[in-house]
């Protein structure tokens, strides 16, 4: 009961409903973000196949080039297919790194939505307990009133130790409580 005799307003619903929908939101976009994992993730393999056989072609030639004895004209065409097999490996490679490196961000933006679902649920956990916190104080406030109004409506002359002895009890459990509240349990 608040100051005015009125009951509280119990806002923890509202609460819940945003956290539901932030939940909703990320698992959506973790869903989306997982599937394009996977479509990128199937770009890295042909990808590094391709390097492993320009490189191969490479060697290969530069092989060809070390022992090669014949006309000018052999030579020169040994020497472009060099060149290209070095541009073509040059230019794989940079695809595969721009590949691995997208895909680094991505799983980045995935981490950092588990991150944020495990938060969220931590949060959903942590509101429930203050709410059954919250009920639970409130019970225990109706029960000592109704404590003190017995003991009250019963005597003639009421007995001031009971009544200084469940107000300080009163006080001792809301202070546990905003104790337990503070420190997280």
């Amino acid at each position: 009961m608040n100051a005015d005799g009125t009951r509280p307003h119990d806002n923890y619903d509202s609460f819940l409903s945003r956290l539901d929908a932030a939940t909703t939101s990320l698992s959506t976009r973790a869903g989306s973000l997982d599937k394009a994992l996977a479509a990128v993730s199937l770009l890295v393999e042909p990808h590094e196949s391709a390097v492993r056989e320009w490189e191969r072609r490479r060697h290969y030639v530069s092989g060809q080039l070390a022992t090669h004895s014949g006309s000018p004209e052999s030579y020169t065409a040994l020497r472009e297919l060099h060149d290209m097999a070095i541009q073509m490996e040059s230019m794989l490679r940079g695809r595969v790194q721009r590949v691995t490196d997208k895909l680094s961000v991505m799983q980045g933006r995935r981490e950092a939505i588990d991150k944020s679902l495990l938060e969220l649920e931590l949060s959903r956990v942590k509101l429930n307990s203050s709410r059954m916190l919250a009920q639970d104080r409130e019970k225990l406030s109706s029960i000592f009133s109704a404590l003190t109004g017995a003991t009250v409506a019963t005597s003639a002359l009421p007995d001031m130790g009971l009544l200084s002895d469940l107000k300080e009890a009163r006080e001792a459990v809301i202070l546990a409580e905003a104790l337990i509240e503070v420190k997280g349990y």
